[in-house]
């Protein structure tokens, strides 16, 4: 294993935790679900990194995967603490934001360059895409799961 890969795993890592632990704080969310929140965004941002370096993943689909991931756990953190699901979603999803993708396709703007915008673009819009259906899908689960569960139980 390359270490250079790995330090810089490692380093964007303590960044992802610390983003989403002020994150959580802007938002003012329990101190009770901070913690839980920027760990569980600790975790999808390293399963992010990991898939996409060592298992050759491509970006999208390391997205998606490191989202599922995110929104499960965040799924089982809310029915442990009794809370919504939204309020660790929201913090823990922070980290896989394309934020650097969506300042180039701003810098392409400005620049004039077309191609760039448009490349730049894309990749921010399917990564946000991709984030979404994640979530998305992972929640109506749980959701139909749940159900299921709560008619097996009335039976």
């Amino acid at each position: 294993m390359n270490t250079s890969v790995i330090s810089q795993i490692l380093t964007h890592s303590i960044g992802a935790f610390g983003g989403t632990l002020g994150y959580a704080f802007l938002l003012n969310a329990p101190m009770n679900t901070v913690l839980p929140a920027s760990l569980t965004g600790l975790l999808g941002y390293v399963i992010y990194e990991v898939m996409l370096n060592f298992f050759s993943q491509s970006a999208i689909f390391s997205y998606f995967v490191a989202t599922v991931v995110i929104a499960v756990i965040c799924e089982i953190a809310a029915r442990v603490m009794r809370m919504p699901s939204t309020i660790f979603l929201l913090t823990a999803l922070v980290p896989l934001v394309p934020g650097y993708t969506f300042y180039c396709a701003m810098l392409a703007i400005v620049e004039h360059n077309g191609a760039a915008f448009a490349s730049y673009g894309l990749e921010a819009v399917q990564i946000v895409a991709v984030i979404a259906v994640g979530a998305a899908v992972t929640s109506t689960l749980f959701r139909l799961l749940t159900i299921r569960a709560a008619r097996l139980a009335r039976r």
